[in-house]
C-alpha cells in the first residue's frame, strides 16, 4: 500500500515574454494535480530571469496543486533569502538544499548544514538544483558541484541509509546514478530538454523531447519506488 506520494518538477524557466514556458508549467501542474501527491519538490529554475512577475506568474500556474510545495533555488532564481530548510511529510523528512551561488552557474552544496539535519531511522530525502553527480555532458558538468562537495556528500550518504534519494533538476534530463549506495535522480525540466550529447561543450537543447516530471512512492513495505511520468 502506498505511504506517502512526492511528486517532483523541475526547472520551469518561466519567462514573461515566450510561447513556451507558462502553458509547459500549467499542463504539468495539471497533471501532478491529478495525482494529488502529498507533496510537490520544485527543484529550482523556476524562473527564467528572476523578475519578481515571473515568479507570480509560476505560482499562479502552480495553484491547481493542493499539496504543499517546496522549492529550492537554482542558478536563475533570484531570492533575498536562502532556500534552505527542513519539510516533514507524514514519515518522510526532506531536506531542501539551496546550491545556487549569487552571479554564477555552477553550484555549491552546504554539506555541514546537511549533516546536521539527518534525524536516525527516519526515511529522508536530500533535494537541491544542481545534482551532486557528474551526468558525462560537458557543458553540464562544468556547471554543476565540485568533486570535494560530491565526495563529501557520498561519505555522508553511505553513513545515513536513511537517505533514500537525493534528488536534483539543473540537467534537464531525467536520469539516474548512485552516490555511496544512495540512488540519485535529476528530474526533467517541464520546460525545454537538454539534448544527450556526449561531446559538446556548448549549450545543447533538444526542443522536440517531451517534459516529465519524477513521482517519489514510499510504500508501507518500506521500499521507494521513483516514475518518470512525461507530460
Amino acid at each position: 500500500m502506498l505511504a506517502v506520494l512526492i511528486a517532483q518538477l523541475s526547472d520551469p524557466h518561466i519567462r514573461l515574454d515566450d510561447e513556451a514556458s507558462q502553458p509547459a508549467l500549467a499542463r504539468a501542474a495539471e497533471r501532478v494535480a491529478a495525482l494529488q501527491p502529498d507533496a510537490v519538490l520544485l527543484t529550482g529554475d523556476i524562473a527564467d530571469t528572476g523578475d519578481p512577475e515571473e515568479y507570480e506568474i509560476a505560482a499562479r500556474l502552480l495553484a491547481p496543486i493542493q499539496a504543499p510545495i517546496y522549492t529550492t533555488a537554482g542558478n536563475h532564481d533570484r531570492y533575498d533569502e536562502r532556500q534552505q530548510y527542513v519539510a516533514e511529510v507524514g514519515n518522510v523528512r526532506i531536506l531542501m538544499c539551496d546550491t545556487s551561488q549569487p552571479g554564477r552557474d555552477d553550484g555549491a552544496l552546504d554539506v555541514e548544514w546537511l549533516e546536521a539535519q539527518i534525524v536516525p531511522a527516519v526515511p529522508t530525502i536530500i533535494a537541491m538544483h544542481h545534482p551532486p553527480v557528474q551526468m558525462g555532458l560537458p557543458w553540464l558538468d562544468e556547471i554543476g558541484l565540485p568533486q570535494h562537495q560530491r565526495a563529501a556528500l557520498a561519505a555522508l550518504v553511505d553513513a545515513n541509509p536513511q537517505v533514500v534519494r537525493v534528488v536534483a533538476g539543473h540537467v534537464h534530463r531525467a536520469s539516474h546514478a548512485t552516490l555511496g549506495g544512495c540512488a540519485v535522480v535529476t528530474c526533467a525540466a517541464t520546460n525545454v530538454q537538454a539534448e544527450l550529447d556526449f561531446e559538446t561543450s556548448a549549450v545543447a537543447l533538444a526542443p522536440d523531447e517531451p517534459p516529465s516530471f519524477l513521482v517519489h512512492a514510499f510504500l508501507d513495505s518500506g521500499q521507494v519506488i521513483t516514475h518518470v511520468q512525461p507530460v
